[in-house]
């Protein structure tokens, strides 16, 4: 089944799609790791109901950069 990775500050954009949700789940921790090793905090939460967790990021001067997560194509 086909995923996407969106960024809840913009969630009319398209995202990027991927043809699995193996491969939205493999690009979501590199992204995630990317943010960390560039000075971001990022902040799993897992909200009740959704089947993937959101992860916050905010930047080294802490602002809010998005939150992004994985929806089912």
């Amino acid at each position: 089944m086909a995923a996407r990775i969106i960024d809840l500050a913009d969630p009319d954009a398209s995202g990027t799609l991927y043809g699995s949700v193996e491969e939205a789940e493999q690009a979501l921790e590199s992204m995630t790791e990317k943010f960390r090793s560039q000075g971001h905090t990022v902040t799993e939460e897992q909200i009740p109901g959704e089947d993937y967790p959101q992860y916050k990021v905010i930047d080294p001067d802490d602002a809010w950069v998005g939150t992004y997560t994985i929806i089912l194509q």
